[in-house]
């Protein structure tokens, strides 16, 4: 079975990520690309996008890695947001439905905060289903802000 891509709608989703990119939270490249809407509810970070037709693998569901980076993203934009730069050290995910068009929410959420941070996050759909669940670990970076304070 051939499934048609909206060509021009990715071309779109390309020229708009890269016509606004820049290289900071919330507004860089790939989040441009993925059409991905970052908010903080609370001690929560939410991102939220649609499963796009260009972004599904050949089974015709949203490919794993696509939702697996916007985990990733939730989890990372939260440590950015509560406590400054850090990097992913580990990551697992758990994919428990497909999922094939429509509008996903990953929303992050800090389990222990520290120098080494633990995280999870999960993703829905909008209907409310859980489709994906992840948890992570984060090691803060030591950024001059951070180093001057004592």
């Amino acid at each position: 079975m051939t499934r048609e891509v909206d060509i021009d709608r990715a071309r779109a989703a390309f020229d708009r990520a890269a016509a606004g990119r820049q290289e900071q939270f919330g507004n860089f490249f790939l989040a441009r690309f993925l059409g991905l809407q970052i908010t903080y509810p609370g001690d929560a970070c939410e991102v939220a996008f649609d499963a796009e037709d260009f972004l599904l693998n050949p089974q015709g569901t949203l490919h794993g890695g696509v939702l697996a980076t916007a985990l990733d993203i939730a989890m990372g934009h939260l440590i950015h947001n509560q406590a400054g730069a850090g990097t992913t050290l580990e990551m697992k995910v758990q994919f428990l439905a497909a999922i094939h068009t429509g509008r996903v929410i990953c929303r992050g959420e800090a389990l222990r905060r520290g120098g080494t941070c633990f995280l999870r996050a999960e993703a829905r759909d909008d209907a409310g289903l859980l489709i994906a669940y992840a948890t992570s670990t984060w090691k803060l970076l030591k950024t001059a802000e951070r180093a001057a304070k004592p």
